[in-house]
């Protein structure tokens, strides 16, 4: 959708002392800055516990624990400063004391969930009407969840969860309409959004053509117990609920009196089902055209001792099967060889996340992050779950994509250090990142504007300078934010906007100022959602903004290339080096405090001085530094070698190879592969291979057995020497389990392998007996 009445993107912010709606001014790579025009709209002014925004971005409900549940309305709010509601009134009758609140896919209903008491008999999990905030449904729930009570994408049938069974209703008047019976069901998951696949031709209810009954995927999570494994059902209302399901209740009475016949009518077999043996925790992550399900398991002890945080496991649930489309089928998810630098033993799966734009052309991928840090990010097949692309190894643990999937970032949060690295999905590289050149003055000057491009993956990484809680991208997928936020972190709270590039938007353009929220004031920043597309706009486009390439400069700049590039970029890092020195208060000089790249410094140069030299020229650097290996200092060396060599699988397509599923591996592309690698290896030529490894592990088997022996001896003679009416005693024990032995096998009864071994020790036995002379 492109239009000038295009809702402005905007970002909501809540703190200690209220909640407020920022407007994002324009922005661009290719352009400075705009001014900004400061300041936001408070929506409410106090002391809040949570909030939540609704799915099209028209209203925000904030929770004051002295008041209740809050309602804002988002559709006719400008991005000019306001005042909040001086006597503020509760949007839901007796709401003080929700903890919990989740919005409906579409928008139209919330449920909360509140501690359960004695003087509410209704039940504590409650269903309220948006449009006017009536109480429609309650439920009784002891278990701080919403979970157990979820709608379709289109909110036509809501789904609640019981003991062994999970219960069907129609969302307008909460009819009883089916049920799923499962023996000992505990979770169970429904896809939030529908897209519809472009590739496929449309043939009923929503693409046109003849109407049939919807439906609609779930998946049914069910614990192992008493030795039994865990296992997922992927299931389809009406029609593919389980045997034991049906699509009408049994128990209306009044259904029964009109037609008995059709009171319960059994439901046919479920799609699929999935043995878990390693998994306490499912966690469920749709396609957005909701025909396939991720399945991330996780377990609080690994049992291979590999890891202290448990074991993770990958499942890939589809609706139709390749060769029976009336059936699902399930797969692991195979993982690249290089998810582990030896390319063998269990991986641990970091994160896993679909591409979110169902309308793209082809299969939807998914992205998963592997392996020990430094960790592995692929994008997968959506259906044979193949890794087809590699973005390379790096210290990584979240895959956030653009919700219209053209851009990917690669980000190390929470714990790690902040590094983040943006790729273009459709270009299988890293975004270059144009930097504007300002005049003597500071100023960027419109007529003759200069610029650099970075296109070196090495320099095109980022490191925030403050550890990031919160992340997201825009609506439009032009912006990228990312904010430090309390309880998470006490200290240097607030949010900082990037562009799809990277590149930083300056504080002074932003109409925020951080300085207000710290230094632990701010409670979370996120972005508006976009309004729906209409039915209309929906034919032609998913999403309710258009999708954008990436924007080419214009064409009244000038890009500076070659050694005009070089002395640019040693300029600005002069310039950053001065501003660092001064922000110290004189005690260091500029080119002490500034930082120099090893592969930039010269050998007599100490920490200082040296021209700026590009990553893909610091190998071929002569001088100073051909002595510490080709450029590449002792340092980046080491950091290399922990690696892994990163680079040898970074933007790295992967070929598919005629094999089982899973047997896909990296090839061309990658620095340092072998030409003679297994997969150019002949039928007789990997017989061979394999002759001669099972021999060498029949000749170390043997050796090993020899070795156990002697130590064995040794042992028995050193425990002779220091206790022998101990030994004595022994052999003596096991001459009569000897004696009694023989006297099974004189009366017929056949001897074991175990039994036959003890009586060819008898003579020896014997021997060590008299040689003790006791």
């Amino acid at each position: 959708m492109s239009s000038t009445t295009e809702r402005p993107i905007q970002l909501l912010f809540r703190s200690k002392e209220c909640v407020e709606l920022y407007t994002l001014p324009e922005t661009s790579s290719s352009a400075p800055p705009p001014p900004s025009q400061g300041g936001g709209q408070i929506l409410y002014q106090g002391k809040t516990t949570f909030h939540l925004l609704s799915p099209d971005g028209s209203a925000a409900f904030i929770h004051d624990a002295s008041i209740g549940l809050i309602k804002c309305d988002l559709s006719t709010s400008s991005g000019s400063s306001a005042s909040a509601s001086t006597s503020p009134r509760p949007f839901l009758q007796n709401s003080k004391s929700i903890q919990l609140a989740k919005c409906s896919p579409r928008g139209s209903y919330i449920l909360t969930w509140e501690r359960p008491s004695k003087e509410d008999t209704n039940g504590n999990l409650k269903v309220w009407s948006t449009a006017n905030g009536t109480l429609l449904q309650s439920f009784s729930c002891k278990k701080a969840t919403l979970d157990t009570v979820q709608w379709t994408h289109d909110e036509q049938i809501v789904f609640h969860c019981v003991t062994n069974e999970i219960h069907i209703y129609t969302a307008k008047d909460w009819k009883r309409v089916g049920k799923v019976r499962s023996q000992g069901v505990a979770s169970f998951s429904l896809p939030g959004v529908k897209g519809v696949d472009p590739n496929a031709a449309s043939s009923s209810g929503e693409g046109g053509g003849a109407i049939t009954e919807k439906k609609y995927l779930l998946t049914a999570f069910v614990p192992g117990i008493k030795g039994k494994p865990a296992r997922v059902d992927l299931l389809r209302y009406p029609d593919r609920m389980g045997r034991d399901s049906s699509t009408i209740d049994s128990a209306s009475k009044a259904a029964a009196a009109a037609a008995a016949a059709a009171v319960n009518i059994p439901s046919g077999p479920g799609l699929t089902s999935k043995s878990l043996f390693n998994a306490e925790e499912v966690n469920v992550k749709w396609s957005p055209r909701a025909d396939a399900a991720l399945l991330l398991t996780q377990t609080a002890v690994d049992n291979t001792g590999q890891s202290y945080y448990g074991s993770t496991h990958l499942f890939l649930l589809l609706e139709k099967d390749a060769k029976n489309p009336t059936i699902g089928s399930s797969l692991v998810v195979p993982l690249p060889k290089e998810s582990t630098k030896d390319g063998s033993g269990t991986v641990p799966i970091v994160s896993a996340e679909w591409l979110p734009n169902p309308s793209i052309t082809g299969v939807v991928p998914f992205g998963v992050i592997s392996g020990r840090m430094p960790a592995l990010a692929s994008l997968h097949h959506g259906i044979t779950g193949e890794p087809t692309f590699l973005f390379g190894r790096a210290h990584r643990n979240t895959m956030d994509m653009s919700p219209h999937g053209r851009f990917i970032v690669c980000g190390g949060y929470g714990n790690l250090a902040g590094g983040m690295d943006f790729w273009d999905r459709n270009k299988g590289k890293m975004i270059p990142r144009r930097i504007l050149l300002k005049e003597e003055g500071g100023k960027v000057e419109e007529e003759d504007t200069k610029y650099v491009t970075i296109k070196e993956a090495a320099d095109l990484s980022i490191t925030s300078s403050s550890p990031v809680v919160g992340h997201q991208w825009s609506p439009d997928s032009r912006t990228y934010v990312v904010s430090t936020t309390s309880p998470r972190m006490n200290v240097d709270n607030g949010v900082k906007v990037h562009r799809y590039d990277g590149s930083l938007i300056e504080g002074s353009a932003l109409p925020w100022d951080n300085a207000k929220y710290r230094p632990d004031k701010l409670l979370s920043a996120e972005y508006v959602p976009a309004p729906f597309p209409s039915e209309e706009e929906k034919k032609k486009e998913f999403h309710y903004y258009p999708d954008r390439p990436q924007s080419p400069p214009p064409r009244r700049f000038t890009e500076l290339k070659g050694g005009a590039a070089v002395k640019a970029l040693n300029k600005l890092r002069d310039a950053q080096s001065a501003q660092a020195g001064g922000k110290g208060g004189g005690a260091k000089t500029a080119a002490a405090s500034a930082y120099v790249p090893p592969a930039a410094r010269k050998a007599g140069g100490g920490g200082g001085g040296g021209a700026y030299v590009p990553p893909g020229a610091r190998r071929g650097v002569t001088g100073g530094s051909a002595g510490r290996g080709g450029g590449t200092s002792l340092a980046e060396r080491m950091r290399q070698e922990r690696e892994g060599s990163a680079a040898t699988v970074a933007a790295v397509k992967v070929t598919k190879r005629n094999g089982p599923v899973g047997a896909a591996s990296v090839t061309g592309g990658i620095v340092g592969a072998s030409a003679n690698d297994e997969g150019g290896k002949s039928k007789s030529a990997l017989r061979r291979e394999k002759q001669r490894l099972a021999k060498e592990k029949a000749e170390k088997e043997a050796a090993e057995e020899e070795k156990r022996k002697k130590e064995e001896e040794l042992a028995r003679v050193a425990a002779n020497k220091a206790d022998p009416e101990k030994r004595a005693k022994k052999i003596r024990k096991t001459l009569k389990q000897i004696d009694d032995i023989k006297s099974k096998a004189a009366g017929g009864t056949e001897l074991n392998d175990d039994q036959r071994k003890k009586l060819e020790t008898e003579e020896e036995l014997r021997k060590e007996l008299a040689s003790l002379n006791l």
